[in-house]
């Protein structure tokens, strides 16, 4: 059995040029603590998509905001957070799903998220708005 729970935080600006840390900083602890290349993989993705909403929609393009990133890796899950103090996203009034009989320049990163992590949460009960993308990890046979 694993240690429980341990988390472990990175601060970046919200700037494309830098996401790519946030994927390394994930893979380099999702990989030791047993995740498989898929569920590592998917869930980097996922982080990717993340970060260029909060750049693109919640910071306007700018570069200079901060991104908290603070990952939990358990047993059971693996629970992913993104705080920003960008414009908060509320899916109900905001998001509407892509049309994929229609194809699109953008528009997809929320579903793609949907499709690449068990549960995606939004929230700004801390004060700041925050992300949270959890992935529940495969089942292993002993």
């Amino acid at each position: 059995m694993r240690e429980a729970g341990r988390a472990h935080e990175l601060q970046l600006p919200s700037d494309p040029l830098r996401f790519r840390e946030a994927r390394r900083w994930l893979v380099g602890l999702a990989r030791p603590a047993g995740l498989t290349h898929r569920e590592t993989h998917e869930l980097s993705v996922a982080l990717a998509e993340a970060c260029a909403n909060v750049h693109r929609h919640a910071y306007g393009g700018r570069r200079d905001g901060r991104l908290d990133l603070g990952i939990t890796i358990d047993d059971e899950r693996v629970v992913l957070r993104l705080d920003h103090d960008g414009r908060p996203f509320d899916p109900a009034r905001d998001y509407t799903p892509p049309d994929l009989s229609r194809p699109a320049e953008g528009g997809y990163g929320l579903y793609l998220m949907s499709r690449l992590v068990d549960e995606v949460r939004y929230d700004d009960a801390t004060g700041r708005a925050r992300i949270v993308l959890v992935k529940h990890r495969a089942r292993r046979t002993a």
